[in-house]
């Protein structure tokens, strides 16, 4: 509590001058309360109405020439007025900092404005060079389809030459049914092939005569370091078969029998094509390393069997060789 220095009533709050160092309450002193809370620092160099106009205080009945402010008054208003101007040179600073992070940012906001911009082409060629892709996609499946479906087509058809060339090998082995190759003999000038055949026939115990042989002519042979082989085409299937049989059943058929100088050893079978001696080739092969203990050909079809109880394979193509295990 104090007492106003200008209406003496006591009070709680009020304002306290500067230069008298007086206190009013807010009414005498001509403010209110929010403003002089407002004023924050400033309330420090608040002054009262009298100490504002430098009249003194007691009322004169004349009037007295205005007083010449002392250098000290001068430098204590001076000191006064750089204490007020103290937080404007401060909030100038903070002004210049704010002003230079405003540039800085807008200094960044373009660099991000330019970089949204070059992202935005990326993204536009992105988008160009997918439909590009799209379409080469597109195009791609297009053809894929066309390649599945000739895929399909080709299988079909390779199905079909399979077959196509089944048949023409069975036709012409058909053809050699009556056809006798017999291999190793030596070859000779003028040589006699019917002598030859009648010969091997003499030794094997089956003897045929030179009416039964449709032709006979030599070959060239797959292997080209040895003999021709010789091929012989026999009326009729029956004697081509016995003669075969017969030959086959000479455990000891020798070039020497034969009247030719030496042991070696020669060869009678059925005369198969091509494509049958390459698989009857494929099929020893097999047979040896999967332990079958007989392969012969009859009738000119390739025969397998594992054993002598074990029943008899026929193979007629290279799948049939899936059959020895």
């Amino acid at each position: 509590m104090f007492p106003c220095a200008r209406c003496n009533l006591q009070s709680t709050d009020g304002t306290l001058c500067s230069v008298c160092k007086r206190r009013f309450d807010f009414p005498c002193a001509g403010i209110t309360e929010s403003g002089y809370r407002k004023l924050g620092e400033r309330r420090h160099f608040w002054r009262c109405t009298e100490c504002k106009t430098n009249t003194p205080s007691a009322p004169s009945s004349r009037a007295q020439s205005p007083s010449v402010p002392s250098i000290e008054t001068l430098h204590e208003e001076l000191k006064k007025i750089s204490l007020q101007l103290s937080p404007l040179a401060s909030l100038i600073a903070d002004v210049k900092t704010i002003k230079s992070d405003v540039t800085n940012l807008q200094n960044d906001v373009k660099v991000i404005k330019s970089d949204v911009t070059s992202l935005q082409k990326s993204i536009e060629m992105a988008h160009e060079s997918i439909k590009d892709y799209s379409t080469t996609i597109n195009s791609l499946e297009t053809r894929l389809r066309v390649v599945e479906d000739k895929t399909e087509y080709i299988s079909k058809l390779e199905a079909d030459i399979t077959r196509i060339n089944q048949l023409l090998n069975d036709k012409e082995q058909w053809s050699r049914a009556n056809n006798v190759e017999i291999r190793g003999v030596p070859q000779k000038n003028n040589e006699n092939l019917f002598d030859i055949a009648m010969k091997i026939g003499n030794v094997a115990d089956y003897e045929i005569n030179k009416c039964d042989i449709n032709f006979i002519t030599r070959v060239p042979s797959r292997q080209n370091n040895g003999p021709k082989s010789i091929v012989m085409a026999l009326n009729n299937r029956y004697i081509k078969d016995n003669y075969v049989a017969a030959v086959r059943r000479m455990k000891h058929l020798n070039l020497n029998s034969l009247g030719f100088a030496g042991d070696g050893r020669f060869y009678v079978g059925d005369h198969l094509t091509v494509e049958n001696k390459q698989l009857l080739s494929k099929t020893k092969s097999i047979a040896h390393d999967k332990k079958f203990q007989y392969v012969w050909v009859k009738h000119s079809k390739i025969m397998v069997r594992k054993s002598p109880t074990s029943p008899i394979i026929v193979i007629k193509s290279a799948g049939d060789l899936l059959k020895l295990t």
